[in-house]
């Protein structure tokens, strides 16, 4: 199969390359990153100027497109435009924060918490730009939103479309550092970390990176058109079972101290969540519909990626001129909570 991914030198995007193993891939991506995968043939260019390489793309004649970094609408349809009537099938990398739950959580959204687990058909956020009341002046996340992203590609009835909805994805190369600010204090061999009791309650669907590879890879393969797969692990944790079994792989001798609510002490390390995130709604994600349909499972089980996750954590919390330091490039990471 020849695949074009638009991305695919990030976080999330170099792992995908990685499991596309037996394809023939091209990337269409700036440039800008240290680390360019190699054996794939490339096309350096700012998404924003996509439509102008439609010829290029013609050339290389792509079975399917791989959109990694779909911010909001107007970059999926710079997608669409660029390359309805060449390929047949674009798949999608979206995130869980385009359900309902999400707008509850960050408390964009109206209406009581419910801690089921999302499935593909449930309730989507009815208010969009859940970051912008969080925002002080326009930043990265400001233009975020995948329920555009989304809609505008499953209204490209020329194109079969397929989305794959992220959880929080974890492991090395993270630019989120998401484990550091547990892993760094215990590393420390600070006596206990101290925790908000709501917020040790709180569940949030996970993947480690080369599973979420692995899931996007597969929906690459045999997704079907029209529809949308849930990435997530089997076995949810609290944020306190999260943080007591990254303690067991460093070997930590401390505890967690549950305070109460309130104030600006420990809350979970996902860095995009406001200070006003009501934790009592979880987010959780139900992926039966791509084990079912797609046959996909973990290629990396639970607790080896637990502990190369936190071995990169660890090396990441070294000084800059350790041996274990390594810079990392390219952001293309599945947003909060996911």
């Amino acid at each position: 199969m020849r695949i074009l991914i638009v991305g695919g030198t990030g976080f999330i995007g170099r792992a995908v390359v990685r499991a596309m193993h037996g394809h023939e891939l091209a990337l269409f991506h700036r440039g800008a990153t240290c680390r360019e995968p190699r054996d794939t043939h490339h096309l350096h260019g700012d998404r924003a100027e996509l439509l102008a390489y439609r010829e290029r793309i013609r050339a290389l004649r792509p079975d399917v497109v791989l959109d990694m970094v779909p911010r909001n609408g107007p970059d999926a349809q710079r997608v669409i435009d660029a390359v309805r009537g060449i390929v047949p099938r674009v798949v999608a990398v979206s995130s869980g924060s385009v359900y309902r739950r999400f707008g509850v959580l960050m408390g964009s959204e109206p209406g009581a918490v419910d801690n089921t687990p999302s499935r593909e058909d449930s309730p989507l956020r009815t208010r969009l730009f859940p970051y912008r009341s969080h925002s002080v002046e326009p930043g990265p996340l400001h233009d975020y939103d995948k329920i555009p992203a989304e809609q505008a590609y499953f209204r490209a009835t020329d194109l079969a479309c397929s989305v794959v909805r992220l959880p929080m994805v974890y492991g090395p190369g993270d630019p989120d550092h998401r484990l550091t600010p547990y892993v760094r204090p215990m590393l420390d061999g600070r006596p206990e970390i101290p925790l908000q009791e709501t917020a040790a309650r709180w569940r949030n669907a996970r993947s480690y990176v080369d599973n979420a590879a692995a899931a996007i890879a597969r929906v690459v393969e045999a997704g079907a058109p029209g529809r949308a797969y849930n990435v997530a692990e089997l076995q949810d944790f609290t944020e306190l079972e999260w943080i007591r079994r990254i303690g067991a792989v460093v070997g930590w001798q401390g505890a967690v101290r549950l305070v109460r609510d309130g104030g600006r002490l420990g809350r979970p390390s996902v860095s995009e969540l406001p200070e006003t995130t009501n934790f009592a709604q979880h987010l959780l994600m139900d992926s039966s519909r791509i084990r079912g349909e797609l046959g996909y499972t973990e290629v990396v089980e639970p607790e080896e990626a637990l502990c190369s996750a936190v071995r990169a954590a660890a090396a990441a919390s070294a000084p800059a001129d350790s041996p274990g330091d390594d810079g990392v490039d390219g952001r293309e990471t599945s947003r909060p909570g996911t």
